[in-house]
């Protein structure tokens, strides 16, 4: 694929626009799964503990129940971070082929695809701005984990630099 970074001055006045940029789903749910774990850690491990500490003090039984714990519900709740998240049209922005066009009024995607309309993500919508070492996440309002993912192949730290002086200030 290939990128083309256009910038008319990288000021907070300046506007540039990212094309043909696309991050795969895979690299999508990576990041979202990252996230959730890493805010959820405790409730994902309690329970394999306990079960742990169960089994050493009253029953060995309890190996099995942990195993069922690690290996049946913990899939389970992925699955569902997956349909409940993966499944948004946030994700879908992120991961089809697009045109970014960032200025005053906020992030223009435009698709390649002629099915997808053109979307505004207006400056008030983004909550955070996260550098990963392949991506660069756009932390959106509503849902939690609810983020744009821009490939950091296109986006250099000027582009980053500018976008967090359009979120401040916004905010």
């Amino acid at each position: 694929m290939m990128t083309h970074l256009h910038q008319q001055g990288m000021n907070v006045e300046g506007d540039f626009t990212i094309q043909d940029c696309s991050v795969s789903s895979s690299a999508y749910m990576r990041h979202l799964c990252t996230m959730f774990i890493a805010d959820n850690w405790l409730w994902l491990v309690a329970p394999v503990a306990l079960c742990a500490v169960l089994a050493i003090w009253i029953d060995v039984r309890f190996v099995i129940v942990a195993m069922m714990v690690l290996f049946i519900a913990l899939p389970m709740v992925l699955a569902l971070l997956y349909f409940y998240y993966g499944l948004s049209p946030e994700a879908r922005w992120s991961i089809m082929e697009k045109t970014v066009t960032v200025d005053e009024q906020g992030i223009t995607l435009s698709f390649t695809d002629e099915r997808m309309k053109t979307h505004v993500i207006g400056w008030d919508d983004v909550r955070d701005i996260i550098g990963k070492d392949d991506a660069l996440l756009l932390m959106l309002s509503g849902k939690c984990y609810t983020c744009l993912m821009l490939p950091a192949s296109v986006v250099d730290p000027d582009v980053t630099q500018a976008l967090r002086q359009f979120t401040t200030k916004v905010h």
